[in-house]
């Protein structure tokens, strides 16, 4: 089977998690459909917004010319924004087109055309049993592959390894702010787009790959704050976290996770609840290890490698 894997290949993208296990299994040839853009992800600046837009308007050509080119028997889109006009004509080449949509398409803010664009697709395949079940009443064919860890980047960390301090990765949110600020006083570090020009929270910049795994690995404990549009389920960085070792706080959600509050993880509901489940980990780490060996052990199998076999199958079977 050949695909033709298109996305967005940024530095630490979803994309280049799936790319060892399907090269693995299939023959594949990675295409970046936002051209040189990729570099402009994590900057907000009007600059790098309107080279996005342009970006988004020309990548469904980009798709056509390399179905064109390449000829695959399938095409993955990861997420695939800005392409939604162009998977007719690549089905009317005789190929096959599948979307790995790995956020909420029922959020509009976020990308108004997904549930369209998914319905176009021969297959979507998401990360959540509840997401599948809702879109399958929209028409759209769907199958599930949970979201996984590259363990390239965050290999299993030892839980009982010497920890310190508290981790937070992600872009910057007024929510997010909120919530870190109330961690001021402890020893936090908070890396990601936008942390830069927070009046509250000290923050760094964006950091990829095996740097975003070593901060966790360090890690006594993992901050998981999720965007509106993941409320009540998880995110990436929920076995990102558990993989490193760290003890993951996070959001209230059981939508396509295997952790439990107080099983496996942490749940706060307001800013004062996280900072109490700080201080209480922290001044318990025993507790906290034993939290961490079970989400450690939960997800040990749970990486990107299988989660790419398993789309694999799922194209095999449509």
């Amino acid at each position: 089977m050949k695909l033709l894997i298109a996305g967005e290949l940024a530095a630490g993208g979803l994309a280049w998690s799936l790319q060892p296990g399907f090269a693995e299994n299939a023959d594949i040839v990675m295409v970046d459909l936002y051209g040189s853009t990729s570099g402009s992800i994590d900057r907000h600046t009007f600059s790098a917004r309107a080279a996005r837009s342009v970006a988004r308007r020309a990548s469904g050509k980009r798709l056509i010319e390399s179905v064109q080119q390449h000829r695959p028997d399938w095409v993955v889109l990861v997420k695939g924004r800005g392409v939604d006009d162009a998977i007719p004509a690549v089905r009317e080449m005789g190929v096959r087109v599948a979307c790995y949509f790995p956020d909420n398409p029922f959020w509009n803010l976020g990308d108004p055309g997904a549930i369209a664009r998914l319905r176009a697709c021969d297959i979507a395949i998401v990360w959540s049993n509840r997401i599948a079940h809702d879109l399958r009443h929209e028409g759209v064919r769907t199958a599930v592959v949970p979201f996984g860890y590259d363990d390239r980047w965050y290999p299993l960390g030892d839980p009982d390894a010497p920890r310190s301090g508290i981790v937070f990765l992600g872009t910057w949110s007024p929510r997010r702010e909120r919530y870190l600020a109330a961690l001021n006083g402890l020893d936090l570090t908070v890396h990601g787009t936008g942390w830069g020009n927070s009046t509250t929270v000290v923050g760094g910049p964006p950091t990829y790959e095996r740097d975003a795994g070593s901060l966790l690995r360090k890690a006594a404990l993992g901050i998981n704050l999720l965007h509106p549009q993941c409320s009540g389920a998880h995110n990436m960085r929920t076995r990102e976290i558990a993989a490193s070792g760290a003890v993951q706080l996070c959001d209230p959600g059981s939508d396509g996770t295997p952790f439990l509050d107080g099983l496996d993880c942490v749940w706060f509901r307001s800013p004062a609840e996280l900072r109490a489940h700080a201080e209480e980990l922290l001044g318990q780490p025993r507790y906290g290890v034993e939290l961490a060996r079970r989400a450690n052990a939960l997800v040990a199998s749970e990486h990107y490698r299988l989660r790419s076999r398993q789309i694999v199958a799922c194209l095999g079977a449509a």
